[in-house]
């Protein structure tokens, strides 16, 4: 009789362990996939927000918050969903495929104007290169013309070849650079955002009052230019401009 108390301790310690692996960022990963798999995908939604809220991210997460939500036919949660996916890991075939397919769903069909052949073949390696890789390849190709050129010093036999080879990889260096501006400009600086509400109204002012200047749906990609008084005033497609409500869009 004198062993229950230490066995009382150690179910505690156990029954406490378990709560404590449940409520672990895996564990709440692993009940979202379990949710989403019997076809629950309330719970798979609230599971994986919790994760987000926890600061545990990733493409994996944001990819079945974005299935989720389009089982629950919220295609603006979606799109959403799939354009943090799409950032964090930009060459996942399975992330471009459900965006394109979400995108076909709403309602709105902005076009983003033709570039040509020589800016689309740019755009399409931009896209498909992320923040944290451009800056990594930057660092890569600076300290490779550098440790060239250092050598060139000591080389005297080879130093036309390694100038030579400097000089390719500072043009390749001046290349990711810009890459790697238009990146941070583009992810840093420019607010995007999906639009969220089944159905919004663009005015033309942060009131009620102003007039309607156009009309957006659910899953509508803008930019954000301004806020105030709980209002953004966005920008679709460079020639469009309105005021919507704050809580008729998500932020990227």
């Amino acid at each position: 009789m004198r062993n229950i108390p230490l066995l009382c301790l150690l179910m505690f310690f156990a029954f406490s362990g378990s709560l404590k692996a449940a409520d672990s960022p895996e564990g709440l990963y692993e009940k979202g996939n379990a949710c989403y798999e019997d076809g629950d995908y309330d719970k798979a939604v609230s599971f994986y927000e919790q994760l987000i809220k926890m600061d545990r991210v990733s493409p994996e997460v944001f990819y079945n918050l974005g299935n989720s939500y389009y089982k629950l036919k919220k295609t603006g949660k979606a799109i959403l969903n799939y354009e943090r996916a799409l950032r964090e890991a930009p060459r996942d075939r399975n992330i471009r495929f459900n965006l394109e397919i979400a995108r076909s769903a709403a309602v709105d069909k902005i076009s983003a104007g033709e570039r040509g052949l020589i800016l689309d073949a740019a755009a399409f390696l931009y896209d498909r290169v992320s923040l944290d890789e451009l800056t990594a390849a930057c660092s890569f190709f600076y300290l490779a013309v550098i440790l060239l050129l250092i050598l060139s010093i000591f080389f005297v036999a080879r130093r036309k070849g390694m100038l030579y080879a400097a000089g390719s990889l500072g043009v390749v260096l001046f290349a990711a650079l810009i890459f790697l501006a238009a990146k941070i400009r583009d992810e840093d600086f420019i607010k995007k955002g999906i639009i969220t509400a089944e159905k919004v109204d663009a005015r033309s002012g942060p009131k009620e009052d102003y007039l309607v200047q156009f009309t957006l749906h659910e899953g509508a990609k803008i930019v954000v230019l301004e806020k105030a008084q709980g209002w953004y005033e966005i920008d679709l497609s460079g020639d469009l401009k309105g005021w919507i409500p704050d809580t008729s869009v998500d932020i990227i």
